[in-house]
């Protein structure tokens, strides 16, 4: 029998059927890996841009897995080699360039090292985990400083009395947050699990009130350096009901369920970019949109921190991840294992990662007007601050300029005074000083600063009656 001289050689032809196979595979896996992401709510909040993207590469997936099983079938062994040669050629090029990407930008610096060996100050390299465990052996009680954020997927936490969502944490109890400056803030929370002193929660005893997140808990400072204990030192009743990760929807929550019980002559509302989106994820959750829904709505959080301590203390025993597991727990998705396969950097440089969902500007419109109505209703006045970050006092970020505009509006709409803290902050001559060594949350000097300027602004309205000054 005469050979066709067109036909190509044997190994030729299997190694054009092994990647039609594995392109199949290849296609089956990305479906199969796409949905994973789709369903496991650790992954990200979903809005409605990210789904649509997400349809998309189950969509190509699906008509890929498909082309590969045919073409396998159906086409001759001479096109399967040439497409065969082609698409490992192409997909060499694109992970080689992605390869190229990833390793060419290095590792980002560590911030906190840096600059403690600048200052000439020591760093603790332990771990969260490691000073929580350190301070138990010593006797001391603590736990993770654990959010009210971790909860909105579960919509609270079970009880045997049935949900509840707590908007506090553990109370009198030893918590620590991130070591942001070279050290370790280690924190006495309060008898509602706030970062304040005990004994200020007095009915129409209490000045200020701020609510907010993690920037109003007071991360990267000692407890006696954040925002409320520097008004505290003033003078002021000043009880912080902020926690970390909180966004516009818990901050009125924690407004309903603890502000309002005590009637504090101000409440201040303080804002930090980001915020506006975080409204997108704490909106799934049916009982914090109770809050918003049912003007009368309330947990009565105040008087239930016994049922508060024993779910919390359960949630951080049962192996449920607290604060400081969350943050020591290697975070894979910024791996390059994960983010070469994802083709991370390729997918940012040509745009092609989904768009962002249209700001939730009503429903942020609507949350301050209810928190301004509710406090002009015990008589107190509503003040609002955005806090902004480093980055957005450096650089031109669009996105966050975009959402200081809109919200710095909607206040100013609502006639809700506005303290101007960002300018304060952006127009310091040493920013620098302001900021912890990592760069995220203020230091003792910018927390002073913005007590400073909150002071200025509340004497001026004589709001309060005056306060002896420092």
């Amino acid at each position: 029998m005469k050979n066709n001289s067109n036909e190509p050689p044997q190994f030729a032809i299997k190694f054009a059927n092994t990647v039609f196979m594995l392109g199949m595979l290849f296609s089956v896996l990305l479906v199969v890996y796409v949905v994973y992401k789709m369903c496991n709510p650790r992954w990200l909040t979903h809005t409605s841009e990210t789904l649509n993207y997400y349809y998309i590469f189950i969509l190509f997936g699906g008509i890929s897995a498909t082309l590969f099983g045919l073409g396998l079938r159906m086409l001759s062994n001479g096109l399967k080699v040439n497409l065969s040669v082609l698409f490992v050629t192409a997909g060499i090029s694109v992970y080689a360039f992605e390869t190229y990407l990833e390793f060419s930008q290095g590792q980002p610096p560590n911030l906190v090292k840096a600059r403690a060996e600048q200052m000439g100050v020591p760093n603790d390299t332990r771990t969260k985990m490691e000073v929580l465990e350190g301070l138990n052996d010593s006797g001391v009680e603590a736990y993770p400083n654990i959010l009210p954020y971790f909860f909105v997927t579960s919509n609270g936490l079970n009880t045997t009395k049935g949900k509840i969502y707590p908007l506090g944490g553990i109370s009198n109890i030893s918590t620590i947050f991130g070591n942001e400056s070279g050290y370790y803030p280690i924190i006495e929370t309060d008898e509602h699990g706030f970062n304040n002193p005990k004994g200020l929660y007095k009915k129409n005893r209490v000045d200020i009130v701020l609510t907010g997140d993690s920037f109003t808990e007071g991360y990267s400072v000692h407890s006696d350096e954040s925002l409320s204990a520097v008004l505290r030192k003033s003078g002021f009743n000043a009880i912080s009901i902020g926690k970390g990760a909180n966004s516009s929807l818990l901050e009125f929550a924690a407004l309903k369920e603890y502000a309002e019980p005590l009637r504090p002559i101000i409440v201040l509302w303080l804002y930090y970019g980001g915020d506006l989106r975080g409204i997108l994820h704490e909106m799934k959750s049916p009982l914090l949109k109770k809050y918003l829904d049912d003007n009368e709505f309330s947990q009565n959080l105040i008087s239930r921190q016994e049922e508060i301590d024993s779910v919390l203390i359960n949630y951080v025993r049962v192996g449920e991840l607290g604060e400081g597991e969350r943050v020591e727990r290697y975070n894979w998705n910024d791996h390059w294992l994960i983010r070469i396969p994802e083709l991370t950097n390729l997918r940012t440089r040509f745009k092609l990662n989904p768009k962002h969902e249209p700001l939730p500007i009503p429903i942020f419109k609507n949350i301050l007007q209810e928190s301004k109505r509710i406090v002009s209703r015990w008589g107190g006045k509503l003040y609002f601050a955005y806090l902004p970050d480093f980055g957005q006092c450096s650089t031109d970020i669009e996105d966050k300029n975009l959402e200081f505009a809109v919200v710095m509006r909607t206040a100013a709409e609502l006639e809700i005074p506005i303290i101007e803290i960002h300018n304060i902050i952006c127009s310091h001559p040493d920013q620098l000083s302001l900021f912890a060594f990592s760069l995220g949350h203020y230091s003792a000097e910018g927390y002073r600063l913005i007590a400073e300027t909150i002071i200025k602004r509340i004497k001026a309205d004589g709001v309060i009656s005056s306060k002896p000054d420092n």
